[in-house]
């Protein structure tokens, strides 16, 4: 297979090699059932709890526990359909969220919840006062992503929290932490939220294994049934590879959290160096966003387009949310006010800890000569 310079780790990551053996160790040798009564089994048991444990601590969870799933799209559900909530009681959601919760939320609706949308500026982020204005004494959820996946919008997730709960002291707030994970400091103990949402596979856990934050006191019901794993939340037998995984690409992410934001930035700048002798690009992502996630659009230029050229040149980006890039998706460029014609024309460029500075210049000037290419062919 082609040797790829990857700039799309928004949307997975590679298995580095440490954290690979790490999975095949729990899947070849030590690859007991954790539910089982003899001791190997017993001992992976308590080994599981102990990542459990040191992910909190990582995450300054102190107080609540964590529940692992196969992935964030399911953690979501869990918390949409999970909650406890009134068949008269409203859902607050942002219009920027991902599709887990954006669809599951409008599943909700189709059975009668009444569900509000919260406008959110250029970059995905909230509008306060419509926030506020949303939350009322009947408000038995909210759910706002922390970072957002398209343009690296970070919401104030603690100031949301403080709202929400001055207006409702009773509602239950998530915020989705996907592509938070890894690339910004993440308090739970300073946020204040009840339920929060990891996954393995944008840091360089296997695909497959996520993780649900619950604080204390927060319930739900199950989504799954069946054995009871999970303390009766999460029915099914352990990704016991994927757990061990994702809590050693935890660790190494929370640890390397310094030194690649500084690196990200640094690729930013690269890119936006070269981006600045273009015309009609239009800059999506700002300062203020997650800094591994840029994005910007050019005018009356198709992504995809741009996408396969860049992919034929040994570079590898995206062009929005992987989970919506099969289908037209017009929703998000429409919340953040993404006019027409430049809305076709989003590329999303997103660093990982691999990427290096000489690839990322690399890749700005394969970007500006595939532009000045394909204008010829504009109107």
């Amino acid at each position: 297979m082609r040797d790829y310079a990857y700039f799309d780790n928004a949307a997975t990551t590679r298995v580095s090699e440490d954290i690979a053996k790490v999975f095949h160790s729990y899947n070849a040798l030590n690859y007991y059932n954790p539910s089982a009564n003899y001791l190997p089994a017993q001992a992976i048991r308590s080994e599981i709890n102990d990542v459990r444990a040191e992910m909190l601590r990582l995450i300054k969870g102190f107080d609540g526990n964590l529940v692992f799933t196969s992935s964030g799209t399911e953690a979501d559900n869990m918390v949409l359909f999970g909650s406890k909530k009134r068949k008269e009681s409203n859902i607050v959601i942002s219009a920027s969220e991902h599709p887990a919760v954006f669809n599951s939320a409008n599943a909700l609706k189709d059975n009668g919840f009444d569900v509000r949308i919260c406008p959110v500026d250029s970059v995905g982020v909230v509008d306060l006062e419509a926030f506020a204005s949303l939350i009322d004494a009947n408000t038995a959820l909210v759910s706002v992503m922390h970072v957002n996946n398209v343009t690296g919008g970070k919401n104030d997730i603690a100031k949301l929290v403080s709202i929400a709960k001055k207006i409702n002291p009773r509602v239950v707030f998530h915020s989705d932490g996907v592509q938070a994970l890894g690339k910004v400091p993440i308090n739970l103990a300073e946020m204040g939220v009840d339920l929060y949402t990891l996954s393995g596979h944008k840091i360089g856990a296997p695909k497959g294994v996520a993780a649900l934050y619950m604080a204390k006191g927060v319930s739900l019901s199950p989504i799954l049934y069946g054995g009871g794993q999970e303390a009766g939340l999460r029915s099914s037998t352990e990704n016991v590879g994927g757990i061990f995984s994702f809590g050693a690409a935890m660790r190494r992410a929370v640890d390397e959290l310094p030194v690649f934001v500084e690196k990200c930035r640094e690729f930013r700048s690269i890119i936006c160096e070269k981006l600045s002798t273009i015309e009609d690009v239009r800059y999506i992502s700002d300062d203020s966003c997650a800094p591994n996630i840029f994005t910007f659009a050019m005018k009356g230029l198709r992504g995809e387009v741009m996408q396969h050229e860049l992919s034929s040149a040994g570079f590898l980006v995206g062009t929005g949310s992987a989970c919506s890039a099969r289908r037209a998706d017009t929703r998000l460029h429409k919340a953040l006010g993404i006019g027409e014609e430049y809305a076709s024309g989003i590329i999303r460029i997103s660093f990982g800890r691999e990427n290096t500075a000489a690839e990322t210049e690399g890749l700005a000037n394969e970007i500006v000569r595939v532009y000045h290419q394909m204008k010829r062919y504009m109107r």
